[in-house]
């Protein structure tokens, strides 16, 4: 049995990578574009009076990163990951239910050319 937050990632990942997306759990070094990073996540349990059931929330970010003539593409690529996240129902052994998306697309100029980067933050309840 996973960890819970560790349960939801993996359910997470595996939507851009069945989208077709190139997907990495890290920022990589070099890679065309676009690419998906999941990045952070951030686990909110809450505390019950039965021991060993879990329930909480858990929020998942996805980075998109797409060149500077392909702000549709990123805003393409958001909408389709969350539509499939929306219906995510379980994760390992755990139940789990879509709560919310904040979708935003900011422009990055981190590199030598401007690109859109698309910031993903799902969030999901899960309980035990």
């Amino acid at each position: 049995m996973k960890e819970i937050n560790q349960a939801i990632y993996d359910e997470v990942f595996k939507i851009p990578l069945a989208l077709g997306y190139s997907t990495y759990n890290y920022l990589p070094d070099t890679a065309s574009y676009p690419f998906v990073y999941l990045g952070e996540q951030f686990g909110v349990p809450i505390q019950v009076k039965s021991p060993g059931s879990l329930v909480g929330s858990s929020i998942v970010t996805l980075h998109i990163y797409g060149a500077k003539e392909k702000r549709r593409q990123v805003t393409d690529m958001l909408s389709a990951i969350t539509l499939k996240a929306k219906r995510i129902a379980s994760a390992d052994v755990y139940s789990v239910a879509f709560a919310s998306d904040k979708p935003q697309i900011i422009q990055d100029n981190s590199t030598s050319t401007m690109v859109w980067h698309g910031i993903l933050e799902l969030e999901f309840n899960y309980l035990n």
